[in-house]
């Protein structure tokens, strides 16, 4: 989106700014880094669903394939030689733990089907007409819950409910619109993919900050190539950036997206490199965000990738750890000599 509040005055130099679609890396939420071997157990609730949902589980499986080797319904049941679901034909969870650590198996997904709203009746154009003053039209949807076994232990180490509906999805997710057939199968496909980036890295969509220039010589050029970045196009953009600092060397704004698409193929030393040849107004000051963005896509990257932190090390400081509700220290009670004089009044609300 384009930020209407750009000053005229300083477009010559600065220009204004738009945003992108890039897929980054994003680790996932298991305390073990590296390459993870995760059962994943039978699914409970319907069970049409749930047959679809290890579908769109096996299609979207975190790739490269090296960092996740997973084991589905079916082999885990062969490896246990037992039946892992009830007599109800819901899952059962001692005999899939123990099929899973008979398999040497890392992790163990559970999920259970919690909401779903699916092969939704399509609308009726006859009444589009009055849509407007009716509730807003239902779309499909799917909820479920998702715990992840540490094998070893049989401890639960996390959980998490994760909610998609259609107009998420295809949100998010803009090609699945070709991937998949019908509102439903978009869910589904959704579904997977953010259930996989609960226990596995897997990438992500976000948006890159593209410099976009109107009045200083290349601008043409950049704003082409901003046009091929927006369709997800970073090869075609990165060639019409190139072009535009080869011949206007100067041009900050194609040196500075020329450094987000060598981010968008993982090549980050490049993107400093070229990050540098920005600072040509106002330096220090107008790339510093750029290069906060750059080292936090890598910092990512590395930590999904169990990689070690790069030869030169790490340009900024190391973020403060999150730290847990039950790690903050309880801070012993003051005595009556520490509390504010006000507190000794009789009248003041709040005291004896």
């Amino acid at each position: 989106m384009i930020r209407i509040g750009c000053l005229m005055f300083l477009a010559f130099a600065i220009g204004c700014q738009m945003t992108a679609p890039m897929h980054v890396w994003k680790a996932g939420e298991v305390p073990k880094a590296g390459a993870l071997r995760v059962a994943v157990a039978p699914i409970g609730g319907n069970s049409e669903t749930r047959d679809r949902l290890l579908e769109a589980l096996q299609r979207f499986q975190p790739n490269p394939s090296p960092l996740v080797v997973a084991v589905y319904p079916t082999e885990l049941s062969q490896i246990g030689g037992i039946q892992l679901v009830s007599f109800d034909n819901q899952p059962n969870d001692m005999a899939t733990l123990a099929s899973a650590r008979r398999g040497g198996m890392d992790y163990l997904l559970q999920g259970n089907i919690v909401r779903e709203e699916l092969n939704l009746p399509p609308p009726d154009p006859k009444k589009r007409w009055f849509r407007l003053f009716k509730a807003k039209e239902k779309v499909e949807s799917l909820t479920v819950r998702w715990s992840i076994v540490d094998v070893e232990s049989g401890q639960r180490i996390r959980e998490k409910t994760i909610t998609v509906d259609r107009n998420q999805a295809d949100k998010d997710n803009p090609e699945l619109t070709f991937l998949a057939q019908g509102g439903d199968a978009r869910v589904l496909a959704a579904s997977a993919r953010q259930s996989w980036s609960f226990v596995a890295p897997t990438t992500e969509r976000t948006e890159a900050m593209l410099d976009l220039p109107w009045f200083s010589p290349g601008s043409s050029l950049v704003r082409k190539g901003n046009a091929y970045a927006k369709q997800g196009d970073w090869d075609r953009a990165e060639q019409e950036w190139q072009q535009a600092a080869d011949q206007h060397s100067w041009n900050k704004a194609a040196w500075k997206n020329l450094s987000l698409a060598a981010v968008a193929r993982e090549d980050f030393q490049l993107a400093r490199d070229r990050l540098k040849h920005a600072d040509t107004f106002l330096p220090g000051d107008s790339t510093f965000p750029t290069l906060k963005w750059i080292e936090q896509q890598q910092r990512s990257y590395h930590q999904a990738l169990n990689l070690p932190p790069p030869g030169q090390g790490w340009t900024l400081p190391d973020p403060p750890k999150p730290v847990r509700p039950d790690e903050v220290p309880s801070s012993p009670p003051k005595s009556e000599d520490e509390l504010p004089w006000w507190t000794k009044i009789p009248a003041f609300p709040g005291t004896d």
